[in-house]
């Protein structure tokens, strides 16, 4: 049997120098066979020139120039209509990926035919290479697919990163990205979808590095991703449901664990604005990536963020949280939201947030 043929998508957008070193990093992948795919989304920078030499250098690259911009989830989706591979992996850009990440990936969806999506642990980096952080995911090998949506759901992170993930083709299917829907949630979407027919898979291997700047996409406060992570759940909660009517119940319970999840995140939030208030040096060994942008609130934003507080608290806990909250602030007695950031990771498994 002949292997599998791998596509590997390279979605890009006005990044030449980034561009230049990441391609260098596929094209040293030691499986084969690949297909590279490059959709330039119309960049006005030297990205042309750069695709144009690796592609005559190299004859698996495959270049598309855009003649519009398609929007991020837009040239994802030409990538997935125009490769060819019956797995495919996103590699975004500025991203660093281990040489036998796409090897690995293989070989475990080729032992595991009832997976449709793998992706592994990672590390953060910054512009300069150096680790700012690591996400490592404690979760078994392969997951149930329903077990993989609460847990999601229930945490608010998921342990498949769209460009450190490879997706069977046939478990796709015709699912595609929302070019309408928010950045930063619409992957959350496309591997539900896939999780209500397949299993999930997870590599305890940090395979890929996700290369941080102030440019990111998902560069954002949890204040201005609020609603449109409550909008995009609670559709896919809407659509989950009249495709599987008889999961009702479990379908009340995501609505409700979304709910609970940003509750928590935006006391989180306020505990960093009174953290930087109090000017606090915290170190924690694995910083949220909040954290890591460290971007201090206005006290109007801080204040929005009560609202929204008051808006998603639900049940008695949340409710005395929230009014000692508010108390606290009134008070100027806060700095316990500012030690409780600290110890982050302990509140989560204390709340299930994990």
């Amino acid at each position: 049997m002949s292997p599998s043929l791998v596509s590997i998508c390279v979605p890009t957008y006005n990044r030449a120098a980034a561009l230049r070193k990441g391609l260098a990093d596929i094209r040293r992948q030691t499986y084969a066979p690949l297909e590279i795919l490059i959709s330039d989304n119309h960049s006005q920078d030297e990205t042309e020139e750069v695709c144009r030499e690796a592609a005559r250098a190299d004859s698996r690259i495959r270049y598309v120039r855009q003649p519009l911009n398609l929007g991020l989830y837009g040239n994802h989706n030409f990538c997935i209509e125009a490769s060819r591979g019956e797995y495919l992996s996103f590699f975004h850009d500025h991203d660093e990926r281990d040489q036998s990440l796409v090897g690995e990936f293989v070989r475990f969806l080729q032992h595991h035919p009832e997976v449709g999506v793998v992706s592994s642990d990672w590390e953060l980096i910054d512009e300069s290479g150096q680790c700012l952080g690591t996400r490592d995911h404690p979760v078994q090998p392969v997951t149930p697919g329903l077990a993989y949506i609460e847990q999601t759901i229930k945490s608010g992170r998921s342990s498949i990163g769209v460009p450190g993930a490879m997706v069977r083709r046939s478990a796709l299917g015709p699912l595609r990205f929302d070019e309408q829907g928010p950045i930063g949630f619409g992957d959350f979407v496309v591997w539900f979808q896939i999780a209500e027919r397949w299993h999930i898979g997870h590599l305890r291997q940090r395979l890929w590095r996700w290369r941080h700047t102030r440019r990111s996409q998902s560069a954002r406060t949890i204040t201005s991703f609020t609603r449109d992570y409550y909008d995009s759940l609670n559709a896919y909660c809407d659509g989950h449901l009249a495709r599987w009517p008889e999961h009702a119940r479990l379908v009340r319970r995501w609505r409700a664990l979304t709910t609970r999840f940003l509750f928590w995140a935006l006391a989180y939030e306020l505990g960093l604005y009174v953290r930087h208030e109090r000017g606090l040096v915290v170190v924690n060994d694995q910083p949220t990536l909040f954290e890591i942008l460290d971007y201090q609130l206005s006290p109007g934003e801080a204040r929005r963020v009560l609202e929204q507080m008051d808006r998603h608290r639900t049940g008695a806990m949340q409710s005395v949280i929230f009014r000692a909250i508010q108390a606290m602030t009134r008070l100027n007695l806060t700095w316990p939201l500012a030690w409780a950031t600290q110890y982050h990771a302990v509140f989560r498994g204390v709340l299930g947030l994990r």
